[in-house]
């Protein structure tokens, strides 16, 4: 069967981002040794584009794709959100799923108000959990394009590199990657060593006029072509025995992710050993664990800072921000050191660390113990999120902390489960026919004027 030919002007269509959609990325990695997982569990992040469609055209099957879709499976749904897999299958059907798990995940981040920071090096670490975090949206920090110089400058600060993560790959990999990518470039990695000993004899010689103080003596320019095959030889092997420029002089030649250093101790190594291990404690926050698979965001979130105060229509200035309603899944184990963990806006976080409701031994905090299965939609208490950050892998990570009484009581009567003002408010209340009667007779009896010397208390 021959295919239908396209105009010039429909295969550009075709091929525009308007009118494509696009490719779906990698899923999740997938934790061998870890406990079983759920089929039908949310998936850490979306890899399908999620599309949606008005109520009027969703009754008709118009989801703006080549075909209508059938009827029976989109309009039983409460949200019109779908995930296509496949525009054209083998069997000449559009295959599509429901992508209401995700679709609803983020619109329940979005009510949180929350922007995502970077990620801490050490989440655990009590003096963190109360500084202000750096937004990834800062111009320090999110741009991906310039120049090599700014590019090299900023290495601790970037999130996007052309090299991989070598802690994160396996060693076939990574002698993979030496064959393909590392040795053919050993001819553009000796050009690059000759500019940087260019520039260092340079700086050496300018060094050495300031110290004479000859500051009328120009410095001699040097370029790369200009350095000797024996200068490039003694640079090789000085590069050899300091480890930690030689990383350096790689990285910034491959553009290699940074590395955090190794924590080795003074006792691994022996006591005759000439070989001297030196590390630079690097900035970048994505060393620990790898850079990002994704924007820093993740496109969860667009906002830039949670210092903002909420003014309440009532009540005026709010000191807290509204806290949310979580749901204890799992009870705390304190003989295994295992804290309590809550559902938020359908994200899995651990119950705030330190002096808080939920490592205390109260009756109060007896909720965090157990799962009581009598308890209708599951064990809630109340949170005030505080951070959220996107991990190397791309998985959301929330923290939350304790929720202040007065915000709690404030949000509970929105919700019209609680009331702060115990009287009653006047169009609350029930009135009899006589006392509506005896109102509206007493606003027709005229008041006295106060027009004499008597009306003023002046004359008994």
């Amino acid at each position: 069967m021959a295919t239908k030919r396209v105009s010039p002007g429909g295969a550009l269509l075709r091929a525009s981002r308007m009118w494509s959609l696009p490719n779906p990325i990698p899923p999740p990695p997938e934790n061998s040794t870890g406990p079983t997982t759920s089929d039908t569990a949310t998936p850490p992040f979306p890899t399908h584009q999620i599309i949606t469609t008005l109520s009027g055209a969703r009754k008709q099957g118009d989801w703006g794709l080549k075909r209508p879709l059938p009827l029976r499976t989109t309009v039983k749904t409460t949200h019109p959100m779908i995930r296509v897999k496949e525009i054209d299958s083998i069997e000449m059907v559009t295959d599509f799923s429901s992508a209401t798990d995700l679709g609803m995940t983020l619109r329940k981040f979005q009510e949180l108000h929350l922007p995502i920071t970077l990620r801490l090096s050490d989440p655990s670490a009590m003096t963190n959990l109360n500084l202000p975090q750096r937004s990834v949206f800062d111009d320090e920090i999110d741009f991906t394009a310039g120049s090599a110089k700014k590019l090299a400058e900023n290495r601790d600060q970037r999130w996007k590199f052309n090299g991989p993560w070598l802690a994160g790959m396996t060693q076939g990999e990574f002698q993979k990657w030496l064959i393909k990518e590392v040795r053919p470039k050993r001819a553009a990695f000796r050009e690059f060593l000759k500019e940087k000993i260019a520039k260092d004899l340079m700086s050496k010689e300018a060094a050495e006029n300031f110290e004479k103080g000859d500051f009328s003596k120009t410095v001699k320019t040097i370029r790369p072509q200009d350095v000797t095959e024996e200068q490039l030889t003694d640079g090789l092997r000085k590069l050899r025995h300091n480890n930690q420029e030689l990383f350096d002089m790689v990285g910034q030649f491959l553009d290699l992710a940074p590395l955090a250093p190794p924590s080795t101790s003074a006792s691994l190594l022996s006591a005759t050993s000439t070989t001297r291990l030196t590390y630079r404690d690097t900035q970048n926050p994505y060393a620990e664990h790898g850079p990002p698979i994704t924007h820093p965001s993740a496109g969860i979130s667009y906002l830039r800072t949670s210092m903002y105060m909420e003014n309440h229509p009532i009540y005026g200035p709010q000191k807290h921000h509204t806290p949310v309603v979580a749901r204890i899944v799992s009870p705390r184990r304190p003989a295994q050191a295992r804290p309590a963990r809550l559902g938020v806006a359908g994200f899995i976080v651990n119950t705030p660390l330190g002096d808080t409701a939920s490592n205390q031994k109260t009756a109060a905090a007896a909720i965090y113990d157990r799962i009581d299965p009598a308890v209708e939609g599951g064990a809630k208490t109340w949170v005030l999120p505080q951070r959220a950050s996107v991990d190397s892998s791309g998985r959301i990570q929330l923290t939350v902390g304790d929720a202040s009484a007065e915000a709690v009581l404030i949000a509970q009567e929105l919700l019209g489960d609680a009331e702060v003002l115990k009287a009653k408010r006047d169009e609350e209340r029930t009135q009899s026919a006589s006392d509506i009667r005896r109102r509206y007779s007493a606003a027709r009896k005229p008041q006295p004027t106060m027009s004499s010397a008597g009306s003023y208390g002046l004359r008994r």
